[in-house]
């Protein structure tokens, strides 16, 4: 075995995957037999994407940060409808010409607000924008953001932007109102004020070459100063019974479910006006573990 083939069984059985896949470039990069050239040109440009949508989080940021690698996107069984791709295309756009604005010293920033109720698929089209711009995926782990001593909380926000300063990538701030809740409410804790105020303060400072994405299902509880920094706000809404169907068709195909007789009176009975895509999706699994159940009791 060469060196490249020893370090890469290595790292195959320790399972560090990103350490893995670069030692697979390295010898593929190092592969100099003609016969085998397009096959690790091909190789290596797959490696370079997946390679560039993935981060590796410094130790004290891992208790804060969770890190995806976007190339992994279940794209076959991902429903997008036109509205929802406008405003994708938008931020991503807008992330495009962001360096260019840079360089022309314009702090310009790709930022968006996703709103509306729980299971819409407000992370989904997160993702999706990492996805489409062969970027990292970071989203916060809310439940160890905030801390209870006093002045931690802003301490670990600054902690994450310091990072995100040198890392393009899409950043998502899940369930941003925990963070961003308005001030000047009866109840105000000082403390709160102060997070909302660091959390607009390095928005205001991050670089360009970030996409910056808040989600809430409580749009109504943000301060009115913080959803100002972002360039676009949009209310992700339910399915309607044709997008359900629409979603459905897809993820049975993806799981290799061929919508037959059945699917029809299926939609009828199981589809509703209304239904977050999470709904939907988890309806679908629960079919395609019937569909699995009944064909391996077949055998």
């Amino acid at each position: 075995m060469t060196n490249y083939e020893k370090i890469l069984v290595e790292k195959v059985v320790s399972g560090n995957i990103r350490e893995a896949q670069a030692a697979a470039k390295a010898m593929l990069e190092n592969n100099t037999l003609k016969k085998d050239r397009s096959f690790c040109d091909y190789n290596i440009a797959r490696l370079n994407t997946s390679l560039a949508q993935t981060i590796e989080l410094p130790y004290n940021l891992q208790d804060l940060l969770i890190a995806e690698d976007a190339s992994n996107f279940p794209i076959d069984r991902f429903y997008l409808r036109e509205e929802d791709q406008k405003v994708a295309s938008e931020v991503m756009d807008a992330y495009r010409v962001s360096a260019e604005l840079q360089e022309r010293g314009i702090n310009y920033k790709a930022t968006l607000m996703l709103y509306g109720k729980s299971g819409v698929g407000k992370t989904m089209l997160a993702r999706y924008i990492a996805y489409r711009m062969h970027l990292p995926f970071l989203y916060v782990r809310i439940s160890s953001i905030v801390d209870a001593y006093l002045g931690k909380t802003s301490q670990n926000i600054a902690r994450i932007f310091e990072f995100l300063a040198g890392h393009p990538c899409v950043m998502c701030f899940d369930e941003i109102d925990v963070l961003g809740m308005a001030r000047g409410q009866k109840n105000d804790v000082g403390e709160m004020n102060r997070i909302v105020i660091t959390l607009m303060q390095e928005l205001d400072c991050a670089p360009n070459n970030i996409i910056l994405i808040g989600t809430t299902n409580r749009f109504d509880r943000l301060d009115t100063a913080l959803v100002r920094r972002f360039e676009l706000s949009y209310e992700m809404q339910p399915l309607d019974h044709a997008e359900a169907v629409k979603l459905a068709e897809t993820f049975f195909r993806s799981s290799r479910v061929e919508p037959d007789v059945w699917f029809a009176d299926w939609c009828s009975e199981t589809l509703k006006d209304g239904m977050p895509a999470s709904g939907v999706v988890n309806l679908c699994t629960k079919k395609v573990i019937e569909f699995v159940k009944s064909h391996l009791t077949s055998k």
